[in-house]
C-alpha cells in the first residue's frame, strides 16, 4: 500500500473520530440540557403548587372573615330585633280619656250598634282595631263599648232633641270636655243628643244614679227625670 493511501485512511479515521467526539459531546450537552429542563419544570411545578396552596390559604382566610362579618351582622340584627318588636308591640295602653276624645261626635241613624262590656280596656283592642266608629262609656267600674254589629243591643239616654243639629253638636262638644260620653244621632227631622252606651237598661239606670245631675242640668237644660232610656239607634 502506498504512503498516499495510508495518509488518506489516517485522515478519514481522524475525521471519523472527530465526528464521533462531536456527536458524543452533543449527546452529553443534550442530556445535560434535558436535565436542566426537567429541573426547571419540576421547579415550576413546585412553585405552582406553592401558589395554589397560597391561594387556598387566602380563600380560606377570606371565607373566615366573611363568615365572621356575617356572624357579627347576624348578631347585631338579632340584638336589634327584640327592640324593634318591643317598640311595635308596646303600644301605649288604651286610655278611656283618649278613646272618649276620639269617638265620633255624631252617628248615623242607619248604623246598627252592639255594646260589650269589660273591666279592662285592653279587652276592646281587637274591636277597636277594626272599627273607627264607636262610642264608649265608663260607669261603676266597667267600660262599655258600642260598635257597628248586627247582633246585640245598645241602650242610651236621650237627654234632648232639636231641629238644629249644629246646636246639638255644640252641646256634645261641651259635654265631651267635661268627660261625659255624649254623642248625637241625626234623624230625618231632628238631632237627638244621647248620653252613654249600655248593653242592658239596668246598667244604663245604674249609670244615671252615679251622675252629678246639677252640673249636667246647667249644660243640657233638662233634668235626669226627663231623660229617656231607649234602644238606639
Amino acid at each position: 500500500m502506498s504512503k498516499d493511501n495510508n495518509a488518506y485512511y489516517v485522515a478519514r479515521l481522524v475525521i471519523l473520530l472527530s465526528l464521533i467526539g462531536i456527536v458524543l459531546i452533543l449527546i452529553g450537552w443534550m442530556v445535560g440540557l434535558n436535565g436542566k429542563v426537567n429541573g426547571m419544570a419540576t421547579s415550576v411545578k413546585n412553585e405552582n403548587e406553592k401558589i395554589s396552596q397560597l391561594l387556598t390559604a387566602v380563600a380560606s382566610v377570606t371565607e373566615k372573615v366573611e363568615s365572621l362579618s356575617a356572624s357579627r351582622l347576624s348578631n347585631n340584627v338579632t340584638v336589634s330585633l327584640p327592640s324593634l318588636s318591643s317598640t311595635s308591640v308596646s303600644v301605649q295602653p288604651l286610655e278611656y280619656t283618649s278613646l272618649l276624645r276620639d269617638a265620633p261626635l255624631s252617628l248615623s241613624s242607619s248604623v246598627t250598634l252592639s255594646t260589650i262590656s269589660s273591666t279592662n280596656l285592653n279587652a276592646f283592642k281587637a274591636v277597636l282595631s277594626k272599627y273607627s266608629v264607636y262610642e264608649i262609656t265608663q260607669a261603676n267600674g266597667k267600660y262599655y263599648l258600642s260598635y257597628p254589629a248586627s247582633f246585640g243591643k245598645t241602650y242610651s239616654f236621650q237627654v234632648l232633641s232639636s231641629p238644629y243639629p249644629d246646636r246639638v253638636l255644640d252641646i256634645v262638644k261641651t259635654l265631651r270636655t267635661m268627660g261625659q260620653p255624649a254623642f248625637k244621632i241625626d234623624y230625618a227631622n231632628q238631632s237627638a243628643l244621647f248620653l252613654g252606651v249600655f248593653p242592658t237598661p239596668s246598667e244604663g239606670r245604674a249609670y244615671r244614679s252615679t251622675l252629678n245631675a246639677s252640673t249636667l242640668v246647667k249644660v243640657l237644660g233638662t233634668k235626669p227625670s226627663e231623660w229617656v232610656l231607649r234602644h238606639i239607634p
